[in-house]
């Protein structure tokens, strides 16, 4: 392999260039990657300072200029909560004390190797790589540093989205978005304790709700005419499992509102008619960027969570789920949460397993030796 000038690799195996910054001082930086990598790397600097571009040596922490990138950014709220929540999350704690120009892709490919030991979705990953890469990729273009680091990870170093992978919210995320919900923290907790639809959450009325027998009488849902009209399949006609928790928020909310009698909504419009679709999206959406939750988290979100804990808390057969739920039949059921069904009965698998083989040595019938 030929050489080329001001790039050299060094005793560790990594490649170094050399270069004069727009100081005119000359400096040699450590770079990731192959011979060409760094040759590249080199080229793109002493060609930025041929064009009268800052390019000097930065002693920047990722925390200090991570918050001056996220302070001046231009774009739409659930944006910057999205990115804000990953920083938080999952870049500050790793990187805060890190110099910028310290990160390598290395660096970046382990935070997607230990995310993903420690559970993490692809979307939750993904999310926080891309916020790296938007800080570094800024950080790039104000001379900092030579390249961004997550652009060379390999494709295989990547997060990886499962088809048909759900978002699913933690505990601790559900905690959180009703703490942060507000005036719409009653009608997120039916969204995630009883898997409602939002039309069918907005088209309940008092009479639906069966305080004595602990149901959700789902009949009726709520159109974006804001007209109550009977639900479409028999499916969709159900009784729901109300929680005593969630009948007492019920209550809770019922006291507190002027609508109160057997057929006024739960969830009405000032005027008391139904509430309009997309402002009660637009609330929910408030909640999610209050709560620091991040991107393309719904209504729908909430039905899955509700439909996890059935399933994997829960340990519900899939009928049973289907049926609270409301889905049109068990087979869309197993075919949108099979993961879920997958995952718990494997632990169940392995539970059995791991107490048949061995649960006698603890319960003192295996004897000694």
């Amino acid at each position: 392999m030929k050489g080329a000038p001001g790039v050299y690799r060094s005793v560790s195996g990594r490649y170094e260039i050399v270069f004069r910054d727009s100081d005119g001082r000359l400096r040699s930086k450590a770079v990731d990657g192959s011979f060409e990598d760094a040759k590249d790397a080199r080229a793109e600097l002493v060609g930025k300072v041929r064009k009268g571009e800052t390019v000097r040596p930065s002693k920047a922490t990722f925390g200090d200029y991570a918050e001056t990138w996220i302070a001046g950014l231009n774009r739409k709220p659930r944006t910057i909560e999205a990115y804000r929540y990953a920083l938080n999350r999952h870049l500050l704690p790793r990187f805060k004390r890190r110099k910028l120009a310290e990160i390598t892709t290395n660096d970046a490919a382990r935070l997607v190797a230990e995310m993903q030991r420690a559970g993490f979705s692809g979307w939750t990953i993904s999310g926080a790589l891309t916020a790296l890469s938007a800080i570094m990729r800024r950080a790039k273009r104000d001379g900092l540093i030579a390249a961004n680091p997550v652009g060379e990870l390999e494709r295989d170093e990547r997060p990886t989205i499962e088809s048909g992978e759900k978002r699913i919210l933690s505990n601790d995320e559900m905690s959180g978005l009703l703490d942060a919900a507000g005036n719409f923290r009653t009608i997120v907790a039916v969204g995630l304790f009883a898997g409602l639809r939002i039309g069918e959450t907005l088209g309940l009325v008092w009479e639906d709700v069966d305080f004595e027998q602990g149901f959700l009488r789902l009949r009726f849902q709520l159109d974006r005419k804001r007209q109550r009209v009977p639900l479409k399949t028999a499916e969709s006609r159900r009784d729901v499992v109300l929680t005593p928790q969630l009948a007492r928020t019920l209550k809770e909310h019922r006291m507190a509102s002027r609508f109160s009698q057997p057929g006024d909504f739960l969830f009405p419009a000032p005027d008391g008619r139904g509430r309009d679709h997309r402002s009660t999206s637009r609330g929910i959406e408030r909640a999610v960027e209050r709560a620091g939750l991040g991107e393309g988290i719904s209504s729908h979100v909430f039905r899955h969570t509700f439909a996890s804990i059935l399933i994997v808390a829960l340990k519900l057969d899939p009928v049973s789920v289907s049926r609270q739920i409301g889905h049109r039949n068990v087979t869309i059921t197993l075919n949108t949460y099979s993961h879920l069904f997958e995952q718990a009965k494997a632990a169940d698998d392995m539970r059995d397993r791991l107490d048949a083989g061995f649960g006698h040595l603890l319960s003192g019938e295996g004897g000694r030796g």
